[in-house]
């Protein structure tokens, strides 16, 4: 609720605390709230997927239908400024708001082929597309619906190849074991850490289950550390790994967790896209390459 502002409308989704919210919009003097069935009709049976321990609504699903209602408030808004003011009337066509809600944000079940070059049994050098799978789920009921969702979308790929970094907050234990269920080995799982102070570091990760200690993960010398103690190139190295074994045994690769993570394995993956420059780094976070929570050499250290 904090959000809310005087004169404006509010829109909520189904699983947000209603009467809450509607008092907060009351005191705060929002011009109106409206939920989705206010703007889009009631919906239909919601499409449901069956986790480990619970079953929930397909949230991405229900974002598209947040995203679409907001569009449809907004044009309205808009459209009666413009005839206020005299200006031209371009209305959204539904069509053209499905078709925009079908986009998703970067590293939300992002899917992308990644070429990677590997040497084949005869000694020749070949290419192959590994499919690539990046989503930012980062606690227990994100990362089962990740779970859920990948064997829906993938139920034929059950060979599968997932490298995975924390927030130190979150519960390292459940959403591991959750991963190893999900694959045949320990092996299976690459371990990384991102330079970020609030990332869980691979020592705290392997505490949390000791399951993990036959996982990949690197373990750099103390000298190579930051100054927050964390391998800076914990991500690249383990994903540069990762898509060489996956396309070597045709798999396809996972690569998910803390969102502080994901700027360094797209850029590793060749995914060029800006970042914040040096000083905006340095004044948001302590000079961390990866402060921002947004996507945007040599031999250090062995590697498992």
């Amino acid at each position: 609720g904090g959000i809310i502002k005087e004169g404006c409308q509010v829109l909520v989704g189904k699983n947000v605390p209603l009467e809450v919210l509607q008092q907060c919009a009351l005191e705060k003097k929002a011009s109106e709230l409206f939920e989705c069935d206010d703007v889009l009709g009631v919906e239909g049976e919601p499409t449901l997927v069956k986790g480990m321990k619970e079953t929930f609504d397909d949230y991405d699903a229900e974002n598209s239908r947040i995203a679409s209602a907001a569009l449809i408030l907004l044009q309205f808004i808009l459209t009666q400024k413009k005839l206020e003011y005299g200006g031209d009337v371009r209305l959204i066509m539904p069509a053209e708001i499905l078709e925009g809600v079908k986009i998703r944000p970067p590293c939300r079940f992002e899917e992308m082929d990644i070429p990677t070059t590997i040497e084949a049994d005869d000694g020749s050098i070949i290419q192959k597309n590994v499919r690539v799978i990046l989503d930012v789920a980062h606690n227990p009921q994100a990362m089962d619906y990740l779970i859920v969702k990948l064997r829906a979308s993938y139920p034929h790929s059950s060979d599968q190849r997932i490298v995975v970094g924390m927030s130190a907050d979150k519960d390292l234990k459940y959403c591991t074991e959750l991963l190893l269920d999900n694959v045949p080995h320990p092996n299976k799982l690459h371990l990384v850490e991102a330079s970020h102070p609030r990332a869980a570091s691979i020592s705290s990760i392997l505490e949390a289950n000791h399951k993990l200690v036959e996982s990949h993960y690197d373990t750099p010398q103390k000298d190579e550390l930051n100054e927050n103690g964390r391998d800076v190139s914990s991500v690249s190295k383990q994903v540069r790994q990762a898509l060489k074994l996956a396309a070597m045994n045709d798999e396809l690769l996972v690569i998910c967790g803390s969102v502080f993570i994901m700027a360094d394995a797209r850029e590793e993956l060749g995914i060029v896209e800006a970042r914040d420059s040096a000083v905006i780094a340095e004044v948001a976070g302590a000079g961390l390459r990866n402060s921002q929570e947004n996507f945007g050499d040599g031999n250090k250290g062995g590697m498992k």
